[in-house]
């Protein structure tokens, strides 16, 4: 009788850790479809508005109607480009910009933490601590090193201005100048939209650049400045391709395409024209084209971005 009650006790215990398991996995799983689908929506969403906004842009480019920013075209007479001079006057204000990725294993690694309201969902935190077990983050963590990612050009003080999507998912920052210094750095503000960013480095300030106030005109010859490949301090050179208005961002602007030889770690760099003169900052390339921020429009959103910072 003893054996039949153990056996009867034996068996309701596994049933009832089976009915637990079932309903833990079930709410995982209902978890997840619902991740799923809030990521499935807003990638649609995405996608309805840069077609939207593509078609706008399409409609809307001319000759006549595409415009320069806030600046002029530049009509004052040509330069002939002496880039070794040129480049060796510019870097002073120019810095190769380091950064390190935040670990693997926080829940942020996740795309569907991003989504309000997933942050909080228990489901969602178990199941990338699943995931981060499963792809072994921690041994990965143990990897991360602080490397040159971008560049950046000091405007004002101890400001330097870059573009957002270096700056975005680093842990720490650090610049180093064109005369080997490293200094620690902070972001005061980073606009992803317009992919804009102004960071503060510690130490004596760096020469601001000259900056632009017309730009360049479609033709002529420009010069980048940046850390392609992460070596810092490399130089580009080309002409303006084109001007036109960005449909692929989140929030459509004016840009710059310059044919100027760039890669991976050019972002952030600064692009000057044959005067040595700021006009844009490196975004990213499609090809041998690469898109540029007017350096306008990035003093534009930088001040935005004191501004808020100081409130």
């Amino acid at each position: 009788m003893s054996r039949v009650k153990a056996w009867r006790r034996a068996a309701l215990a596994t049933y009832i850790a089976a009915g637990a398991a079932l309903t833990l996995a079930g709410y995982a799983v209902a978890t997840t479809a619902a991740n799923a689908n809030a990521l499935r929506d807003t990638r649609e969403r995405i996608e309805d508005f840069q077609r939207e906004q593509t078609a706008i842009a399409e409609n809307a480019i001319s000759a006549a109607s595409v415009r320069r920013g806030t600046l002029p075209p530049d009509t004052r007479p040509p330069v002939a480009p002496d880039w070794p001079a040129l480049a060796e006057r510019a870097m002073p204000s120019v810095v190769a910009l380091a950064g390190i990725n935040k670990p693997y294993g926080l829940a942020e690694s996740n795309h569907a933490w991003r989504i309000p309201g997933v942050q909080q969902n228990a489901a969602t935190a178990a199941l990338t601590r699943v995931r981060a077990w499963h792809r072994d983050w921690p041994k990965e963590d143990a990897k991360r090193r602080q490397r040159i990612i971008c560049g950046g050009v000091a405007v004002a003080g101890n400001q330097v201005l870059t573009v957002a999507h270096c700056v975005e998912g680093q842990e720490a920052l650090r610049v180093r100048t064109a005369a080997g210094e490293w200094r620690d750095a902070r972001v005061i503000g980073a606009d992803v939209s317009r992919d804009v960013a102004l960071i503060e480095i510690e130490g004596d300030p760096l020469p601001p650049i000259p900056v632009a106030e017309v730009m360049p005109r479609q033709g002529q010859d420009v010069m980048a400045i940046g850390s392609p490949g992460g070596y810092g301090f490399a130089v580009g050179v080309g002409i303006v391709a084109w001007y036109g208005r960005d449909a692929a961002m989140l929030s459509p602007d004016d840009f710059m395409l310059v044919t100027a030889s760039i890669i991976g770690g050019n972002s952030g760099g600064v692009v000057v024209n044959t005067r040595g003169e700021a006009v844009s900052l490196v975004s990213y390339g499609y090809g041998i084209y690469t898109q540029t921020v007017p350096i306008d429009r990035a003093q534009a959103v930088a001040a935005e971005i004191e501004r808020r910072a100081v409130r």
